[in-house]
């Protein structure tokens, strides 16, 4: 058995390493948002300075110098802590309009109408006023509008803030993530734990004798541990079945094969007390001994089917065919026994994949059973339908029938209801047509046929 130690270690293994996967692709992901985003936020700042430059010069070409200082003074009255900074020169280098009194210049904005941005330490601007407490340096544009250079600056506050409000938001669900992912890996590892540990426990009460022990599943699991455990449960079904058939088998077997072995100890007792053997007593002994050697070839021939060995032997079989075979083999010993045999093959194609063989012994111990327990007079319909879903084997007789609480049984060996304790035969007829019927995946069903009892054997067509 597995212990409960080395399951709980596996699991919490598979956890971790799944929630180690989960959180480097988490990270990978919300790295990727964070640098998206300070691209976003800066292209953003950078286009609407460029969009401002362009409005600036549409204003000057539209309107003139005058209306242009208006507007820049305007932008800059609405500023906020000169959170944004402008400057308005003409070609001679006189300031006409803006706040910025120094900017010591990076190479890349040396040169008018680049439209480059570029990043300026703090202290390398004088302006009007103090600066924002969080600015560090400005994003500064230089740009021509007309005869004058104008300038203007973003501070990295405004982009600063809001990447520090998106950095804290995805670190927080970050660690919100990976917290759900440990949770639910844990959570999973321990369902599957739980449900290994039942099959693992399960397996030891059957190993320990308790047969009927199953796998517990739940109705809404369709997962592959529910699929395991219900092959596994199958199993363990069929293992009880061919278990508690074994001991029935052996119980009969010592049941049944008690009296015949003791009346044929008898005659020989008898015959060992004769100087001269009396030839009837010879015949009677052998006439035991053939019983029992017919008793164990049936047995034997049960076990055989059972076995699954038959099935390479399978093929397509024409049970309309097998039906006509039996019927003309027992037509004569019907009309002996003052019985009516009819027959009424299917119109259809009565195909089934099987042994032909045995598919005969099927037909012919379910026609010989009805025959040898019903009395004179009694009508025998032997009738094949078929089917696009099915194809029946149907042997219906006016008999005495059989009782409905000892329908289930007819079919265990030695097996013989009370109506048929006087008439011939050894109580393995039906079990072998049982045991040939599962062979083929067939179903055997019993009913009234009122009166007398009607057998249907369904195959899947071919």
């Amino acid at each position: 058995m597995i212990s409960r130690f080395r399951l709980r270690s596996t699991s919490i293994k598979l956890s971790l390493r799944f929630a180690i996967l989960y959180s480097l692709l988490v990270a990978l992901m919300f790295f990727g948002a964070y640098r998206l985003a300070i691209y976003e936020v800066r292209d953003h700042t950078f286009e609407r300075m460029h969009s401002d430059a362009e409005t600036l010069e549409s204003v000057f070409d539209a309107h003139g110098r005058d209306t242009l200082v208006q507007y820049i003074e305007a932008l800059q009255a609405i500023n906020f802590e000169n959170s944004r900074i402008f400057r308005l020169r003409d070609d001679a280098g006189t300031q006409i309009s803006g706040n910025i009194q120094r900017a010591d210049l990076p190479a890349a904005l040396g040169t008018a109408n680049t439209g480059d941005v570029q990043f300026v330490p703090v202290e390398n601007i004088d302006i009007d006023g103090v600066h924002e407490e969080e600015v560090t340096g400005y994003w500064l544009m230089r740009s021509q509008i007309g005869p004058y250079e104008f300038l203007q600056g973003t501070g990295d506050h405004v982009v600063s803030e809001v990447i520090e409000a998106l950095a804290v938001a995805l670190t927080l669900g970050f660690v919100l993530a990976i917290i759900a992912g440990l949770v639910t890996g844990v959570w999973v590892g321990r369902i599957t734990e739980n449900r290994i540990v039942s099959i693992s426990d399960t397996l030891d009460l059957v190993s320990k004798g308790d047969l009927h022990a199953r796998i517990p599943i739940s109705d809404d699991a369709h997962d592959d541990l529910s699929r395991v455990s219900e092959s596994i449960n199958g199993t363990l079904a069929r293992l009880e079945t061919l278990l508690e058939t074994q001991q029935q088998i052996s119980t009969d077997i010592a049941h049944d094969m008690r009296t015949p072995l003791q009346r044929l100890r008898q005659r020989l007792e008898r015959l060992e007390e004769q100087e001269t053997p009396d030839r009837s007593h010879i015949n009677a002994a052998l006439i035991e001994v053939e019983g029992i050697i017919t008793t164990f070839n049936a047995l034997l021939r049960i076990a055989q089917v059972e076995s699954g060995s038959r099935r390479e032997r399978f093929e397509k079989v024409d049970l309309n065919a097998v039906a006509e075979t039996v019927f003309e083999a027992f037509e004569p010993a019907a009309e002996n026994s003052k019985q009516k045999l009819s027959l009424a093959q299917s119109t259809d194609p009565a195909f089934v994949f099987g042994d032909r063989s045995l598919l005969l012994q099927l037909a012919s111990n379910l026609i010989e059973n009805a025959m040898r327990h019903c009395p004179e007079g009694t009508k025998i319909d032997v009738k094949i339908s078929a089917t696009h879903r099915a194809v029946n084997l149907i042997v219906a007789d006016t008999g005495p029938g059989v009782a409905t609480e000892d329908r289930e049984r007819i079919f265990r060996r030695f097996y013989r209801a009370d109506k048929s304790r006087t008439s011939a035969g050894h109580g393995l007829g039906l079990a072998t047509v049982k045991a040939i019927a599962d062979l083929h995946n067939a179903e055997v069903s019993l009913s009234d046929n009122s009166p007398g009892l009607h057998v249907s054997v369904g195959f899947k067509p071919a």
